[in-house]
């Protein structure tokens, strides 16, 4: 009888195990995996890019629209060697924030990227899963760190600009994304990816609303004369 109560205790066990595993497998399909970082971008003007690019630490500070402290306004290690140019070149012992530095919190305008389907967007810009050079390198800036053609804003970490002259490129590739072209170009990722997969409607018009949102914000950056940034979070 002890063997057969042992046996039933460790069915039982064994059962729970099950139940509990299920259970967090269904959580990760509602919710969605854990600790998926976000692709925020905002527009800026170019002095603000290149200040950031000099103070990288000062980045969330300027996100959250505060002012960044004097401990933030160091070169990391890895990167001191571009503070002490830009004092050379400007003649000066440090830069001064930006007069217009935002005083609150920056509006994101970028569709919803995360690390689980920023190929899938990089796919859909492009039409191509290969690397590409220019503007398109917009969302390849995650799938490969060091093949893009983006400012990379600090040594460590992923946040990383275009200047104002670059959105000129990137528009054109927005703006041929209509709602067919997009259907068609994540059908065709999908058939190479995951074909026997069957979207539902609303993740079409999720990934078309986000884009036309982002290619209008996009428009309005080039009028204002202003680059982008995208940090993770």
């Amino acid at each position: 009888m002890k063997t057969d109560n042992g046996n039933e205790c460790f069915r039982y066990h064994g059962l729970f195990i099950a139940i509990i595993g299920s259970y967090l497998r269904l959580l990760l399909i509602i919710c969605g995996a854990p600790m998926a970082l976000r692709f925020n971008v905002f527009a800026l003007p170019d002095e603000h890019i290149q200040f950031l690019q000099l103070y990288p630490l000062s980045i969330e500070a300027y996100l959250l629209g505060k002012q960044p402290s004097a401990n933030l306004l160091k070169a990391p290690a890895k990167q001191a060697w571009r503070l002490r140019l830009a004092r050379l070149i400007n003649g000066k012992k440090s830069q001064q924030i930006p007069v217009s530095w935002p005083s609150a919190s920056v509006e994101m305008i970028g569709p919803n990227v995360s690390h689980r389907n920023v190929d899938i967007y990089h796919y859909i810009l492009n039409n191509t899963e290969n690397r590409v050079k220019g503007a398109g390198s917009l969302f390849q800036t995650w799938i490969d760190i060091n093949d893009h053609d983006a400012i990379k804003m600090a040594a460590d970490g992923e946040s990383f600009a275009f200047k104002s002259h670059d959105l000129c490129s990137l528009q054109p590739l927005l703006t041929a994304l209509n709602a067919q072209t997009i259907r068609s170009r994540f059908d065709a990722w999908l058939l190479i990816h995951n074909p026997d997969y069957v979207p539902q409607e609303s993740e079409y018009q999720e990934i078309t609303s986000g884009i036309a949102t982002f290619s209008r914000k996009v428009t309005e950056a080039i009028d204002k004369k202003l680059g982008l940034m995208w940090v993770t979070q």
